[in-house]
């Protein structure tokens, strides 16, 4: 990795990524209809969106850094603790009809993950991260019948959880389904790549705060009722906690629907799960994303990722024969990496005497840390040496921060490496 730039060169790698026009948060390129917050399945269109370069400029280095595809649950931790709360009121005669119904559904929703095996990628998952590389080769159909041509390495990197391996395993699969002579190694662990909270004080007690309002505690509470009865309800010790458990659940369903039939939809309402999104939402910003207004610590820990861009740009603009390196990782990267590099919709930090929500801030976990999200670097070269830079984020082109000025050529989607440089130093 390379030597660290000047804090500000995290803006590089901006932006939240919209049709060809400017992308602005309130332009999302997936449906939230679901409310899955960042458990958001990525899907697998048909096509990707580029935007051709100017001419005389060919492409000459790709390199990604993404999350791992849809999955079960990373344990049954989760689960464990709802069955607790659920086994205890049915020994006191507490449920409902609709919880009496609950644990039929659990335990299908499990066999189904014990077949997957616990963290592993579900069958969306994988399909998610085939398409992802099929549609990479499609959208650069020239540039990887050259690499297979003139032998170039293609590198794949994962952080040392199976997932991510999986991830790059159907990505691989769907790379060579589109360029069979592709050289594509096999990919290397980063423990880099998997990074921990970055919680402040402040962020941790700005979330406090947060779970403490009235909204999340009254979507709790209608949750809770469902299974059980009032009086169980109210003496549960932290509904909120226990209310988000289930949502947990109903959030990793959307993602394993070609595994199980079971979505626990049943027991968490749209309206309900669209309030204790914005409560795990907050959790993940303070965590991992933007947090405290001043404070760097909620994303911080991904400036070795941005070092390791540059560094593998470089490496590539000097003769490197590592034409593209595609990084696969976890929403506790994406997220943070993000943050750091000021992606719209990403950049904006809570003040602590105004804590984050829906209403006052844009930050959304289903944009900045869905499930197969991916932020790609795409270099361009004319005959001259001449560089140009431009980034997709979810395979949507993105304009770069206002602070910095595109090259007068390639319509505004385009930036010199020297600008780059400048407005980030």
């Amino acid at each position: 990795m390379r030597s660290r730039r000047t804090a500000s060169l995290i803006a590089l790698v901006v932006a939240v990524l919209v049709p060809l026009t400017p992308v602005t948060a309130s332009q999302p390129d997936v449906s939230n209809a679901g409310w899955y917050a960042n458990q958001t399945p990525y899907g697998n269109p048909a096509t990707a969106e580029t935007v051709a370069p100017p001419a005389g400029y060919d492409l000459v280095f790709l390199e990604t850094v993404a999350r791992h595809g849809s999955r079960t649950m990373v344990s049954d931790k989760t689960e464990g603790r709802v069955l607790t709360t659920w086994r205890s009121a049915r020994t006191k005669g507490k449920l409902t009809s609709r919880g009496r119904a609950f644990l039929a559904d659990l335990r299908a929703f499990q066999r189904a993950e014990r077949g997957l095996g616990y963290g592993n990628l579900s069958t969306m998952g994988k399909d998610e991260w085939r398409g992802i590389g099929r549609r990479t080769a499609d959208s650069y159909a020239d540039f990887f019948a050259g690499v297979a041509r003139a032998g170039d390495r293609v590198a794949m990197t994962t952080s040392p959880v199976h997932r991510t391996e999986q991830s790059a395993d159907a990505m691989k699969t769907g790379l060579l389904g589109e360029v069979p002579g592709l050289e594509v190694a096999p990919h290397e662990v980063d423990p880099g790549l998997a990074l921990s909270d970055g919680s402040t004080k402040a962020g941790r007690a700005a979330l406090a705060t947060i779970l403490r309002r009235s909204s999340i505690r009254g979507a709790a509470k209608h949750v809770l009722l469902r299974l059980y009865t009032s009086s169980y309800v109210s003496k549960i010790s932290d509904p909120v906690a226990a209310a988000l458990d289930l949502y947990e659940l109903y959030q990793q369903a959307a993602g394993m629907r070609a595994d199980t039939d079971v979505t626990f939809a049943a027991y968490v309402p749209r309206s309900d799960a669209k309030v204790l999104a914005s409560a795990r939402d907050a959790q993940k910003f303070y965590r991992y994303g933007p947090g405290v207004k001043g404070q760097r610590g909620s994303f911080a820990q991904a400036e070795p990722i941005l070092d390791d861009f540059f560094a593998q740009l470089h490496a590539r603009l000097q003769g490197g024969s590592t034409a593209a390196v595609f990084r696969h990782a976890h929403g506790e990267t994406t997220m943070p990496f993000a943050a750091l590099t000021r992606m719209p919709g990403s950049q904006e930090q809570a003040t602590q005497a105004t804590p984050y929500s829906y209403g006052n801030n844009s930050w959304r976990g289903y944009l900045s840390g869905r499930l197969a999200g991916n932020i790609e670097w795409s270099v361009f070269r004319d005959a001259g040496g001449s560089v140009l830079v431009t980034v997709r984020h979810n395979e949507r082109p993105v304009r770069l921060s206002s602070t910095c000025t595109p090259s007068p050529v390639g319509g505004g989607w385009f930036y010199r490496v020297a600008e780059l440089e400048a407005c980030l130093g």
